[in-house]
């Protein structure tokens, strides 16, 4: 009996690499996102941690012009890395969708192949049980004759004697 051979398994592996491929991609871009919140969100902490700071100096009478200043521009400062922590953000946002959609592409792509694997499998082997069972039926058959001509052997062997 053949065995069921699928020419196209290089391309299930080729198409499975992709899919890898495309999940390590999303993978990382969504550490970055992760990253990024953190990132955002500890920059929201140190602002409302120095608002604090400010409300307890000006509250003990210690707020001086320098000091004013000081925390102004470093407010400024904090204000701007998180404007663009949050533009980074909303780009890797995007980022990710598109390749969550490659990897939903790849992995699409793969089954497709698999799919054709699994039908043409199935009509192998659908193939192989109908030459099974031609070749038992010819082989019953076969039994069924010889029998038959053993039988009229024998009678007619009785019959001449």
């Amino acid at each position: 009996m053949s065995v069921f051979r699928f020419r196209l398994n290089f391309l299930i592996a080729l198409r499975k690499q992709r899919e890898e491929e495309a999940a390590v991609k999303l993978a990382r871009r969504l550490a970055s996102i992760a990253e990024l919140l953190e990132t955002i969100e500890a920059t929201r902490l140190k602002i409302a941690e120095m608002t604090e700071a400010v409300k307890s100096h000006a509250q003990l009478g210690r707020l001086t012009g320098p000091l004013i200043k000081l925390y102004s521009d470093f407010q400024a400062n904090l204000q701007k890395e998180l404007k663009k922590n949050e533009e980074l953000l909303a780009l890797s946002r995007r980022e990710e969708a598109k390749e969550r959609l490659a990897l939903t592409k790849a992995v699409v792509a793969r089954q497709l192949i698999e799919k054709t694997k699994e039908r043409r499998q199935e009509a192998f082997e659908i193939e192989a049980r109908y030459e099974e069972q031609k070749n038992l039926e010819e082989l019953s058959t076969a039994a069924r004759i010889r029998r038959l001509e053993e039988m009229g052997l024998n009678n007619g062997d009785n019959q001449t004697k």
